[in-house]
Order: structure tokens, then C-alpha cells, then sequence
């Protein structure tokens, strides 16, 4: 892709919208989980597993839909995604068991696992290198927009309908809504690409499967371990630790990741202006670390506040560099299958991390579950530290569609 063009707006607009929602519904759980484990007497191994399982699932499809994307179904699964979660989130607000709802997070995750293997190829392709990492974290925006309000949101609508089923009954028809415009703006892209983007491969990356991209992968399972925990627990992590409401540890919750959109404003022109991508995610899980240990101290308020914002800003500072390394070292010919090996095997500690983060804290207490986290961001620096920025990944644009863009 040489230049930004209409086409490529309304494929990013879409992949906000859809983003947003996927991590709405990646987090519906989050403002609820205190009610639901009082209410249904969870241990702490259970609400994990009941967190864990959308993400599970959804990381056990990626790898057929990333398949699927590369023989051309990515764009009808972007706006899938959302019409798929939506109902299934509908259904799930009717759960009165522990297991009923564990199936209905399972069978979210198998709905909202079109989005990840499908939205990255489509905006390798649709943006040039140059606009690449505010491309990318444009759309991750959109996701962490979803994660920060989702706490805030869900236990204000709590508060006004008087129920966590009712909550997710709201939640669930307003992703159908989203639905509508995502689905038109896709629609609207292929109909402006026409021609050329049928009849034309663009090709970007290296030849083959390169040890950077094995060790992005390896990054990428790790950093997921401390990313899913702090965003899809904290709010029950604050009520069990520190005693807070949950209106007030939702806020919190919501404050880190308003942090973190801040991160990623600041570190997308940046990594694009400076060419490079590496430094931003060996900062970010570095920062991350030992922020996360002193968690551990039974911080004061106001304390706390800076540590969750630290927290925030600093792991989504590397946000928009990882996105846009991983287009630019996944093969040229297979992207669609090689971003579904990243978010699937590469997910697979992320997804499974609630519940061992649950199982620690039954067996060992909460401070040991947090210095879990501790570990893995640590070590996602460190082997972040052995990757190496991939500029000569340039753009291979065969003279005819050279000719044919003019």
C-alpha cells in the first residue's frame, strides 16, 4: 500500500468500532465478578476460570480463522465478531450457574475470534509503513477505550438497573447497534478498492518465518500473562486486597486504563517518527514490573492512584510498537495464518493466566498471585531485549498496480 486513501479510513473506523466492542465483551465480566462471586459463592480459582474462558476459546479459533482471513474471509469477520459476541452476551445474562456461565463465556470467546487474525492483515495492507504503529494503535485504541469504560460503565448500569443480568442484557443489544455501521464500513472499502485490490497482492514482510517473529511470539505470551490479570481482575483484586466498592475499585480500574490510552498516544507518532519499535516494548513490561510488585504494599489512596496510573501508562506505552512489529516481521505470503498463530499460541498464557492467577491466590494468598505478574513482565522485557527493529520489511508493489494506483 503506497498511500492512505478512503478505503483505508473506513477499514479503520470499522476496526476501532470492532475493537471496542471485542474488549467490551472481553470484560463484561469485570465490574460484575465481585456480585457474581458473592451471589454464587466463587472461590477466586473459579471467577478465574469463569474470566478465563472466553479467552481460552477465542485463542483456540484464532488459528482457523487467521486460515480463513488469507483465503479471503477477514472482512465479513470484522463486523461478525460483534454481531456473534452481542448475541451470545445476550444470552449469557440469563445465567443462573456457575456453569451456565462459564459455557456462555466460552462460546463469547468463539464469537469475538474472527476480529484479532482478520484486523491486522486488513491494515497492513490498507497503511504504508509510515502510518503504520498510529494505524495499529488507533485500533488498539478503540479496544483499550472499550477495557477502561467497560469497568465504569458496568457498575454504573448496575447501580441503575439493579442487576449484573440486566447489565449484560444493555451491554449485548448495544453491540448489535455497533454492529450495523461496522458492517457498512467494510462493505464501503471493498466496494472503493474494486479492481485493484481483487486482482492485485500487495506484499509486505520478510520471505519466511524469522527469529524475530518467534521471539515477538514468545514476548507476546508473556506480556499477555500480566495484561490479562491487570485489566480483566483488578476490580475484584481491589475489593478482596484493599476493601473498596466496587463502584470505587471499577473507577480505579477504569483511571489505569485511561492512563494507558494516554501511553499509547503518546508512544504511536513516536515509534513511527523514530522508525523504531523495539525500545518502546522493552520499556513498557520493564516499567511494568516492578510497579506491579508494589502492589504487594498495602498502599495508601493516594498512592495507589500513581501505581495504578504507572501501571496503565506504561504497558500500553509499548502497545502500538508490538502491534505494528508483528505486521512487519509475520511472512508476507501467510499473515492471515501467521497473526492467527499469535493469537493463538501466543495468547494461550494470556488466556489461561486468570485462573492460575486464581489458583495462587486460594493456594498462596493474592501477594503471590501479584508477584506472578511481577515474573512474567519481567521476563517479557528481557527477551524483548533480543529482538531487533526490521526496516529493510519494505513494501513489494508490483509495477502493475503501481500503474494502475495512478
Amino acid at each position: 500500500m503506497s498511500k492512505v486513501t478512503n478505503a483505508s479510513y473506513a477499514v479503520l473506523i470499522a476496526c476501532v468500532l470492532a475493537h471496542f466492542m471485542n474488549h467490551v465483551y472481553h470484560g463484561i465480566l469485570s465490574p460484575f465478578l465481585p456480585v457474581i462471586t458473592d451471589e454464587l459463592s466463587l472461590s477466586y480459582t473459579e471467577a478465574g476460570i469463569v474470566t478465563s474462558a472466553a479467552i481460552v476459546t477465542m485463542t483456540m479459533a484464532h488459528l482457523g480463522v487467521g486460515y480463513l482471513s488469507d483465503k479471503g474471509w477477514g472482512d465479513i469477520f470484522i463486523p461478525a465478531s460483534i454481531l456473534l459476541s452481542a448475541a451470545i452476551v445476550l444470552f449469557a445474562s440469563l445465567a443462573t450457574t456457575f456453569l451456565f456461565l462459564v459455557m456462555c463465556m466460552a462460546l463469547l470467546g468463539m464469537g469475538a475470534s474472527g476480529y484479532h487474525p482478520s484486523a491486522f492483515p486488513a491494515l497492513t495492507v490498507k497503511f504504508p509503513r509510515r502510518s503504520r504503529a498510529k494505524a495499529t494503535g488507533m485500533q488498539a485504541a478503540g479496544g483499550l477505550v472499550g477495557m477502561a469504560l467497560i469497568p465504569l460503565l458496568g457498575v454504573v448500569l448496575l447501580d441503575i438497573l439493579g442487576g449484573w443480568r440486566e447489565s449484560m442484557f444493555a451491554l449485548g443489544a448495544a453491540g448489535i447497534f455497533v454492529f450495523v455501521p461496522t458492517a457498512l464500513l467494510m462493505r464501503y472499502a471493498r466496494k472503493e478498492d474494486g479492481f485493484v485490490e481483487a486482482t492485485v497482492p500487495i506484499r509486505e514482510g520478510p520471505e519466511g518465518w524469522t527469529r524475530d517473529f518467534k521471539l515477538a511470539l514468545g514476548v507476546m505470551g508473556l506480556r499477555g500473562i500480566p495484561f490479562r490479570c491487570t485489566t480483566l481482575l483488578m476490580p475484584l483484586y481491589l475489593v478482596a486486597s484493599y476493601g473498596y466498592e466496587p463502584l470505587w475499585a471499577g473507577s480505579l480500574t477504569t483511571l489505569m486504563l485511561v492512563a494507558g490510552l494516554v501511553g499509547q498516544a503518546v508512544s504511536a507518532p513516536l515509534s513511527d517518527r523514530t522508525g523504531r519499535r523495539v525500545p518502546y516494548i522493552v520499556i513498557s513490561t520493564a516499567v511494568v514490573a516492578p510497579s506491579l510488585l508494589l502492589l504487594n504494599f498495602a498502599l495508601d489512596p493516594v498512592f495507589l492512584i500513581l501505581v495504578l496510573i504507572t501501571i496503565g501508562f506504561f504497558f500500553f506505552f509499548g502497545v502500538p510498537a508490538t502491534t505494528a512489529y508483528l505486521t512487519e516481521v509475520t511472512p508476507a505470503e501467510s499473515k492471515g495464518l501467521a497473526f492467527g498463530i499469535l493469537f493463538s499460541f501466543g495468547a494461550i498464557p494470556g488466556a489461561l493466566s486468570p485462573a492460575i492467577f486464581g489458583i495462587i491466590g486460594d493456594s498462596f494468598g493474592l501477594p503471590a498471585s501479584i508477584l506472578f505478574l511481577v515474573l512474567m513482565a519481567f521476563f517479557a522485557s528481557l527477551i524483548a531485549t533480543l529482538m531487533k527493529d526490521n526496516e529493510d520489511y519494505e513494501p513489494k508493489i508490483p509495477v502493475a498496480a503501481t500503474l494502475i494506483s495512478e
